[in-house]
């Protein structure tokens, strides 16, 4: 009887600890196998170490460090990016529960993106980037990422070399 209960125990734990986001996990889900379409996890001790061993400013080292996981999701397939739209069809479902306030949105002509966030006065846990349109990308963040320091970054970098290692 006590090994069926640690084994009870230890299932619920594995199950309650297993990470559900509705909408990022349900597109990686329904798209992660599917010809023409790329996914990228990396855990936050990978991240960490090309914070340590690349060469950039402190502020750059420290938005990296405050990372603990990345997901992205991007359909490179030019049929299958006419076929489908991330944003249309995840949208609704990324904030199902009002759980993520909407940071930024940006709609133009065929791209539609939206930025998604759960943040308190300190920091931001969790971050999703979701593009529909003529491209197609979902990009999963978590973390304790400082705004101060995202905008900081975002601000002192030239276009197209925001936490570049050139």
């Amino acid at each position: 009887m006590k090994k069926l209960s640690l084994i009870l125990v230890v299932a619920l734990f594995i199950f309650t600890s297993c990470e559900y986001n509705p909408g990022v996990s349900e597109a990686f889900t329904k798209y992660r196998f599917k010809d023409g379409v790329t996914t990228i996890s990396v855990p936050g001790w990978v991240i960490g170490l090309a914070a340590n061993i690349g060469e950039m400013d402190d502020d750059a080292r420290e938005l990296l460090q405050s990372i603990d996981k990345v997901r992205i999701l991007v359909v490179e397939d030019e049929t299958l990016n006419r076929e489908i739209d991330l944003h249309q069809e995840f949208s609704s479902k990324i904030n199902r529960k009002n759980k993520y306030e909407e940071l930024l949105t940006v709609n133009d002509k065929n791209e539609n993106i939206t930025i998604y966030g759960i943040m308190d006065e300190e920091v931001i846990s969790e971050m999703v980037i979701l593009v529909g349109g003529d491209d197609n990308a979902l990009i999963y963040v978590r973390g304790e990422i400082s705004p101060e320091l995202l905008k900081e970054e975002i601000s002192t970098k030239k276009h197209g070399k925001f936490l570049s290692l050139n």
